[in-house]
């Protein structure tokens, strides 16, 4: 039964208590997406091993991360949302535990962090669909903000504190602090995470489980919906993964001093979610996600035009930022709104082909294509585009299922 039955308190406002869950849950799984990205040039001048293997160390969490939700979508929409946390929280802690012990061993740090993947996989997908178990309308948009904020400021933020980590302990301990995070999470998630699924749990089919996926990937709300979140965070991954090496041994940076550098780019998510929650009744989507990909093309043309330096780099990021505040929270409820069942399944199709999609393609552009701050800015001119044609094409989409 679903313990959070309203979504919201007598007087009107926000029943923020799923919200809290909600952001606790995907803050897990967003922490290991970019805290060690500090440490990549520290990692491969310890191991001996090239910047391009020691990217596998984000390309393979980012696979076992996208790969997971397609399991662990069906099978909370089958058996609830509270055992999934376990089970995967359970697996992301082993996968850590492995890291940390055997930092001096390569090979080891790769299999830890693909098991890291493997379990926080259920942190994208539950923390979603908590969500949209316990909220709709407007209320969902407002929620899926903050969500929003949460699983886009934490990749860039996460760096702040993994580079402090780095440079006054050690890589090896940014590893150990996320051990005592998780268990943190694990510990306090266990008591506190009530059931939000708002059916009796089902048996699980995996037959059935293949044939959802079919029907959704000829949804073509769905996946029209999904593409903007996919290219957009695209993006986002390209330039953190990127900005270590531009900054630390391009410009000098120490990795504290990185890290502290990238908390201006996490206040220009604050803003778009600013921007956002206050036009969010004035404006259509069509409108605010015109306002976000006009960000964006200026943020693209400023890395075009500027002379390298650490100012125009942050500047265009934070642009970037401020633009995927606003994009992101209204691409998630497109979404999601029109669905009440399957949620799992959908944020686990979604979420699985974003982070597949980034880990896989995002390697590849890093190391081939998108090597500096003149290719950066082209590359997200690019994206604008590309995340217009699918704006353009979802609303299409809409008008043929309103006729």
């Amino acid at each position: 039964m679903n313990k959070n039955k309203t979504q919201t308190l007598p007087s009107g406002r926000l029943n923020k208590t799923p919200l809290l869950l909600a952001m606790m849950i995907i803050a897990t799984g967003q922490v290991g997406v970019s805290i060690y990205l500090p440490s990549l040039p520290l990692i491969s001048q310890d191991l001996g091993v090239s910047s391009s293997d020691a990217q596998l160390l984000v390309t393979l969490f980012l696979v076992g991360f996208g790969g997971s939700q397609l399991f662990y979508g069906p099978l909370s929409d089958a058996l609830g949302r509270r055992p999934i946390f376990i089970l995967g929280q359970g697996i992301y802690l082993l996968g850590t535990f492995v890291c940390f012990a055997m930092t001096d061993n390569f090979t080891a740090l790769v299999f830890g962090r693909l098991l890291q993947g493997l379990g926080a996989g259920s942190a994208s997908v539950l923390g979603r669909s908590v969500l949209r178990d316990s909220y709709s309308g407007h209320h969902l948009t407002k929620a899926m903000s903050y969500i929003s904020i949460t699983a886009s400021i934490l990749p860039i933020l996460a760096p702040v504190i993994g580079g402090w980590i780095a440079w006054h302990f050690s890589w090896q301990w940014v590893f150990g602090f996320v051990l005592i995070y998780l268990m943190s999470i694990l510990t306090i998630g266990y008591f506190i995470l009530p059931e939000t699924l708002p059916y009796k749990p089902e048996k699980f089919s995996i037959l059935q489980t293949l044939r959802d996926y079919g029907s959704l990937f000829g949804n073509a709300q769905v996946i029209s919906s999904a593409s903007l979140n996919w290219v957009s965070y695209l993006s986002s991954l390209v330039s953190v993964s990127l900005l270590p090496f531009l900054l630390q041994d391009g410009l000098g940076l120490t990795a504290a001093e990185y890290g502290e550098v990238m908390i201006i780019p996490s206040a220009g998510l604050m803003i778009g979610s600013f921007i956002l929650n206050s036009l969010n009744k004035r404006c259509s989507v069509i409108q605010l996600m015109g306002i976000a990909l006009g960000i964006m093309t200026i943020s693209g043309l400023s890395l075009v035009f500027f002379e390298t330096s650490l100012f125009s780099l942050v500047f265009g990021f934070t642009l970037l930022a401020v633009a995927q505040g606003i994009s992101f929270p209204l691409s998630i409820n497109l979404l999601l709104a029109p669905h009440t069942k399957k949620v799992g399944t959908i944020s686990a199709l979604s979420g699985s082909v974003q982070m597949c999609l980034a880990g896989l393609l995002g390697g590849y552009l890093v190391k081939d294509w998108v090597t500096d701050q003149n290719s950066l800015g082209f590359f997200y001119l690019l994206i604008t585009v590309i995340m217009l044609v699918v704006l353009l094409w979802n609303k299409q989409v809409q008008s043929d299922n309103n006729q």
